[in-house]
């Protein structure tokens, strides 16, 4: 995106950066020889530039069997009280998500209704639906802190079991706090 400066990114991947970066897993069990892509989306991606993205993300050269989405939920799109402290996750899933298997389905409640999804996020959940992609979108309360870190951790740690999260968990812990919250604003870019 034109619009982004990458000035002070990293070569390595960091969770400073303000980048998209896709890595390429494989599963490890010899009955599965599936590929996993996980795609790490570092910065804001504007409702408008929302479809472009996802026109990327899935198209005719990525194929994909299954899709799982994570957000966090921002508190003016919730319908009710979101208290700081507490920590909540709820699933949108698309109608070939909920036909599967439910031993392979991300085990939450339902996001409630009357509460709005916006973004990418959002996006790409719309676009699995209209193409028949098994597709669940993960959301969760708040948007940073130790708890929300735990979450995400096992929820990739029992969607692929061979990936390591312990320096991931890490590493997200020490950028996470609201105090570095102003990093990623566009007042400072």
């Amino acid at each position: 995106m034109p619009e982004v400066p990458f000035s002070g990114n990293t070569v390595e991947s960091s969770l400073q950066d303000k980048s998209c970066n896709i890595h390429s897993l494989t599963s490890s069990s010899t009955d599965d020889q599936s590929s996993i892509l996980l795609v790490s989306v570092q910065l804001h991606v504007s409702p408008e530039r929302s479809n472009l993205v996802l026109r990327l993300l899935i198209c005719q050269d990525i194929i994909t069997k299954r899709v799982i989405i994570m957000d966090s939920i921002q508190s003016r799109n919730f319908r009710g009280r979101l208290s700081p402290d507490e920590t909540l996750a709820a699933k949108l899933e698309t109608s070939s998500e909920k036909k599967a298997a439910t031993t392979s389905r991300v085990n939450l409640d339902y996001f409630p209704s009357g509460s709005v999804i916006d973004g990418l996020s959002a996006s790409l959940l719309s676009r699995c639906q209209v193409k028949n992609i098994r597709c669940s979108l993960v959301v969760s309360w708040p948007e940073f802190g130790p708890s929300v870190i735990r979450f995400v951790g096992a929820l990739l740690k029992s969607i692929v079991p061979s990936l390591d999260v312990g320096s991931v968990n890490k590493d997200l812990e020490k950028y996470s706090s609201r105090k570095d919250a102003w990093i990623e604003s566009d007042l400072y870019t």
